[in-house]
Order: structure tokens, then C-alpha cells, then sequence
């Protein structure tokens, strides 16, 4: 059985009002509710639906909200970086294990758009790509890879702002950065240094900070683990400002992997052999620049930007629906599989030993410092929800409504661009 409110109903109802419907549907599950309030879970889109399901746990559905965020750049006068540092620097104090926890607002100042903030790329009607959709079928596969031609060269040439670099100098203060026993749970034994499937026994990490040529990195040797950003974005920025201990949640867009034979490759190489076989096809999308039309992707306006054209994803809007010429080169290995991009596309799951090693970290923790994140999405959510559980402090740095907010969670809120007011703590610190 499913229950839908509307979400003015939803937001309007009382613990105890849910409570009553709850026990409605769930007669003979009196305490369930109880114990699955907290696991809240936002629509691809933001829509706020509360639902009970028979087949489901009768999780509660809620949004950030609809409201668009502030611009960035209203908060962005020095005395209230000045005074938003010092929040953060006072929130710091006896703490000596503080993990940070990133997402797309700490990328903006690069020039990739986010999804949910004051410019955010769902407030144009974007749609992001859907695993399923990418897997079975291949006309959005084509589609895919034909909008990545036109956006990704920019989106991989990002470079790190004020945020990343101090975060990374933060690293280098020991102001963050957490430590915590290596299990053998946090690796894929199924992956091997060369990214194939592998027979031995060492167990190697797959979601190292290396280098595409140096992948796998450490390998499991019980002793203790590092972490100090664990970030939802797929940008690599984080790596780029050579911050040392980073874990990407959901995976990184510079390389691609067969979905036959699970091999690794270069994205920059899979792009120069795409580029190379569609180059007819790109000379003909002199259309690309024309934002606008009836698209479902755009938002009526005139701006044409190739800023405005990126998205989050690493592809980008572009004003044609025809992709049937587009060929795509097979897996450079197997040369039977496609590939895809190394990311958790809306749909999949985070791989379970990536998730343990979050968790790790997380249990490990003595403040969750949530940057740039309106943590909407329940894959980086939990770890939130597990620190509060855990009597964890939380701070968290963001233009806008957060979901840790809306659920009524304890913490600290700082309302401030991220980059500039991270770059006033290091400064405070570096005086102090």
C-alpha cells in the first residue's frame, strides 16, 4: 500500500500525526516507525511526498525545500567572513579528529554549477543522468557521450579555488584529518592495481587519491586509516589542490570502466578517441551555443555562456536531440563492453566497502564539518544522520537550507560562500 500526501500536507503533519498514519496502514508494526523516522530520502528532483509502503520500511520522504538560496555573493562582505571564521574557528576548539564532508557548492568558484544552490542546474530543468537509463539503453548512451564532447574538456580543466587549497592547508595544519583502524571491509578484493579483476590476495583499494597511473595506491595492511574529505563531488578538484587524504564517494570522472569486463581507462584518452570518430558530428553542432527552444533541459533564457551550457554531471546542454551518428569506441581492453564514466550515476548504490570506510571515519570523528552540501541525497545524508546519533558535533558551511536542518538536527550553521570564509579560518589559525 502507498500513501501520498501532498507536500504541503507532508510538511504541515506532527510527530504524532505521522505517528497515527503510520500505525493506520501498520497495524501490527506498532514500533517500526520509530526507528525508521531518521532515514529520510529526497525525489530525484526535490519533490516533498511522505510515503508508507508495504513493500517499503515507511521511510519518510522529505525536501530541503523549493526556495531558492541567497546569491553567494550577498554573503560575501568581509566582516561576515570575518565573523563566520570565527564561528567556525570557536567550533574547532578541543577538537583534534574533525572529518569534513564536501559537495557541489564547494565548486562553484570553479565554475562548475551545483545542483541545488542559488544558480543550481535543477532550477533550469536540468534532469541528470540515470543509471538504468545509461545501462539499457544505448540511444541514451549516445546522448550521454554526445553532450560529455561539449562539456566535459571544460569540466575536467577546472581548476581548484580558495575552498579546495584551503582545505588542503588545513590538512597540513592537522586541523583536519581523522584516523581510524583499517579493516579489510573498506577494499574491493575484486579490483586489482590495474583496475581488473583480480584472483591474488592482496586487497587493494580502489578509491585512492592517485593518479589514474598509480591507481589502487595502499593496499591492506591493518594498521591505521586516513581520512580527512569525504566529498560527494566527482570533480577531483579535492585531488587536484593535492590534498592528501580524500575519499570520493561517488567515484571520479576522469576515468571510464567496462561494464563487461570492469577495466579502467583514462577518460582523457576515451575522449580523444570519441572526439576523433565524431568529428564530423561535432563540426555540424554549431547549434550547441543556442540555449533555449523547447528543450526540457533549458530554462528559457538567453544566456549562452559555455558556463551556463555545463552541468554538474560533466556533460552539457546542448540545443539538438538527434545523436543516432554518434559512435561510441568500445572498451580499449575487452573491446567488446561500453564503458562508463567511474560514477555513482543517480539510481546506483555507492559500493559497500566504500561506504564502510565512511563509516569508519565517521565512528572515528569528533566533528563532521559539512561544506557546500544541502546534503540532500541520502548516500552522504547517512553519515550525517550516524554522527548525530553518535553525539558527533556538526557544523556545517552552506548557502541555504540543508535536509540536516529541515530534520531538526543539531548543529552549528554558518550561512557563507564556502571558499572565501575557509580562507579567512586558515588565516585565523595561521595568526592564532
Amino acid at each position: 500500500m502507498r500513501v501520498l500526501i501532498k507536500p504541503q500536507a507532508a510538511l504541515s503533519l506532527s510527530p504524532t500525526s505521522l505517528q497515527h498514519l503510520y500505525y493506520h496502514h501498520h497495524p501490527h508494526q506498532p514500533n517500526r516507525l520509530i526507528s525508521r523516522l531518521s532515514k529520510r530520502y529526497v525525489h530525484l528532483h526535490g519533490t516533498v511526498s511522505l510515503k508508507a509502503t508495504s513493500m517499503g520500511s515507511g521511510r519518510l520522504h522529505r525536501a530541503v525545500g523549493d526556495q531558492t538560496p541567497p546569491d553567494p555573493d550577498s554573503l560575501a562582505s568581509q566582516e561576515h567572513l570575518e565573523t563566520s571564521a570565527q564561528k567556525l574557528s570557536e567550533w574547532f576548539d578541543g577538537k583534534s579528529n574533525i572529518l569534513c564532508l564536501t559537495g557541489a557548492g564547494i565548486s562553484t568558484e570553479s565554475g562548475i554549477p551545483d545542483y541545488r544552490g542559488h544558480g543550481g542546474s535543477y532550477r533550469k530543468g536540468h534532469k541528470p543522468m540515470v543509471h538504468d537509463q545509461f545501462i539499457n539503453s544505448d540511444a541514451m548512451r549516445r546522448r550521454y557521450w554526445g553532450r560529455a564532447m561539449v562539456g566535459w574538456r571544460d569540466f575536467a580543466t577546472a581548476l581548484p579555488n580558495e575552498g579546495h587549497v584551503a582545505l588542503k592547508q588545513l590538512e597540513a595544519m592537522g586541523k583536519i584529518g581523522v584516523s581510524f583502524p583499517d579493516d579489510a571491509s573498506y577494499y574491493n578484493p575484486m579490483i586489482d592495481a590495474n583496475g581488473s579483476s583480480s584472483s591474488n590476495t592482496n586487497i587493494i583499494r580502489e578509491n585512492s587519491v592517485y593518479e589514474l597511473g598509480d591507481e589502487g595506491g595502499d593496499q591492506y595492511d591493518g594498521h591505521l586509516n586516513r581520512m580527512s574529505i569525504l566529498t560527494q563531488n566527482v570533480d577531483g578538484l579535492h585531488r587536484k589542490a593535492t590534498t592528501q587524504h580524500v575519499t570520493e564517494l561517488h567515484g571520479r570522472n576522469d576515468r571510464v570502466r567496462c561494464m563487461q569486463c570492469g577495466a579502467y581507462q583514462s577518460r582523457y584518452d576515451f575522449h580523444d578517441e570519441l572526439e576523433a570518430m565524431n568529428e564530423g558530428w561535432m563540426n555540424d553542432a554549431s547549434s550547441i551555443e543556442e540555449v533555449g527552444g523547447n528543450n526540457d533541459d533549458v530554462d528559457g533564457t538567453s544566456k549562452t555562456s559555455r558556463e551556463q551550457l555545463l552541468r554538474p554531471d560533466g556533460d552539457a546542454y546542448i540545443n539538438r536531440d538527434d545523436y543516432d551518428a554518434i559512435s561510441i569506441p568500445p572498451c580499449q581492453s575487452c573491446q567488446k563492453g561500453f564503458v562508463k564514466p567511474d560514477v555513482v550515476f543517480f539510481g546506483d548504490s555507492v559500493p559497500r566497502h566504500v561506504v564502510d570506510r565512511c563509516y569508519g571515519a565517521i565512528n572515528a570523528c569528533d566533528g563532521l564539518l559539512c561544506i557546500g552540501s544541502s546534503l540532500a541525497v541520502h548516500s552522504a545524508y547517512r553519515f550525517v544522520l550516524a554522527a548525530s546519533k553518535g553525539d558527533i558535533p556538526i557544523a556545517i558551511l552552506n548557502v541555504g537550507e540543508t535536509r540536516a536542518e529541515v530534520s531538526g538536527l543539531e548543529l552549528l550553521k554558518v550561512e557563507a560562500p564556502s571558499g572565501p570564509t575557509l580562507a579567512a579560518l586558515v588565516r585565523l589559525f595561521e595568526h592564532t
